[in-house]
């Protein structure tokens, strides 16, 4: 990719999981990178982050509300291009609907369209499945909280869940392709491949014998959304997809490493 030092791009929930992957690489493309936290005085969301390459000269980071305009336009100042990612998410059941993390997904997505609509924007999304991989902040992600549960041996909760499994690494890489290419329009779904959890949990079990994986029923629908087509347009810009073993290998490696699995 090509260097980018005089461009300045806003990042928010830069401390998250994809964020944190989002920010390394922009950095070592060249950017300069206005990066959001929840709370500056939180080694959690800064330390990680300030400890990359290029981050002491081409990283700042601002503290923001999402529901705080202001705090919002102190961050998007000056720059040329947005990453929006800052979004709740959480694994377990919540109350409030819009806490739920697709349906929030969805709507800010919504909003985003109507608002470029009527303000003439440029906006191009990536929609990632579930992602997993190498692990930057100290603390871990929703998909990768599911992927130790699995280690530890549960099973109930997934029975009947088709995922879309990606590489964070690749869910980075993807926003700065569609970023950088002009041709680059609408929705991009990111994902290697769809299949049933089953499968999944079948190929960790294959990679991993040494965990007790549980038995889960696998597709009863062979072929059931098992193609990359949905990924063709992310693909023609150049993205190469890190395999199903590429994505359990390096989630579980960087699992082990920082102590959530033995």
């Amino acid at each position: 990719m090509a260097s980018r030092k005089d461009e300045v791009v806003c990042v928010t929930g830069g401390s998250g999981f994809i964020g944190s992957w989002l920010v390394r690489l922009l950095l070592d493309c060249g950017y300069t990178v206005h990066a959001t936290v929840k709370d500056l005085n939180d080694e959690r969301e800064t330390k990680h982050l300030e400890a990359l390459e290029g981050a002491d000269s081409r990283l700042r980071l601002f503290q923001i509300d999402l529901l705080d305009y202001d705090s919002l336009l102190a961050a998007i100042n000056g720059t040329v291009g947005v990453f929006h990612l800052a979004s709740p998410c959480i694994v377990d059941r919540v109350l409030d609907p819009q806490l739920w993390y697709p349906a929030s997904k969805t709507m800010a997505e919504k909003a985003a369209w109507e608002f470029a609509e009527k303000q003439g924007l440029d906006v191009v999304v990536v929609n990632p499945g579930t992602v997993m991989g190498p692990v930057l902040p100290p603390t871990i992600n929703a998909s990768m909280i599911m992927l130790v549960r699995l280690l530890e041996g549960c099973s109930e909760e997934y029975e009947d869940y088709f995922m879309g499994s990606v590489h964070v690494k690749d869910v980075a890489l993807a926003h700065i392709l569609v970023y950088e290419n002009k041709s680059a329009s609408g929705r991009h779904l990111c994902v290697e491949a769809i299949s049933h959890y089953g499968d999944f949990a079948a190929k960790v079990s294959e990679l991993y014998p040494e965990y007790k994986l549980p038995r889960l029923p696998k597709d009863t629908q062979p072929g059931l959304l098992r193609s990359k087509n949905g990924s063709k347009k992310l693909m023609d810009l150049g993205l190469q997809f890190s395999s199903m073993e590429e994505i359990i290998k390096d989630s579980v490696e960087s699992l082990k490493s920082k102590g959530y699995i033995s």
